[in-house]
């Protein structure tokens, strides 16, 4: 089993930045990802989540961790 890298400090991406945060809105992620996964899309967008920040894009991170507490308040786990 693969080790998770742990999260270094990054430069990539800074708060002032343009981010994918910046330009959606979380409802409509949350009706796209059932649209499209299904029962499924809570995982999908957790696995965008730990995407963003094994990549230290922390703010890509808060925005797919949100994404996925919604769909996991609509009861899609």
């Amino acid at each position: 089993m693969s080790k998770i890298a742990p999260n270094p400090i990054s430069t990539k991406q800074r708060p002032e930045s343009n981010g994918l945060w910046r330009a959606l809105d979380h409802d409509e992620v949350v009706d796209a990802a059932i649209s499209t996964y299904g029962s499924e899309a809570a995982t999908a967008a957790a696995y965008c989540a730990l995407d963003a920040w094994t990549d230290g894009r922390h703010h890509d991170y808060g925005f797919w961790f949100e994404v996925f507490l919604r769909l996991r308040k609509r009861g899609l786990m």
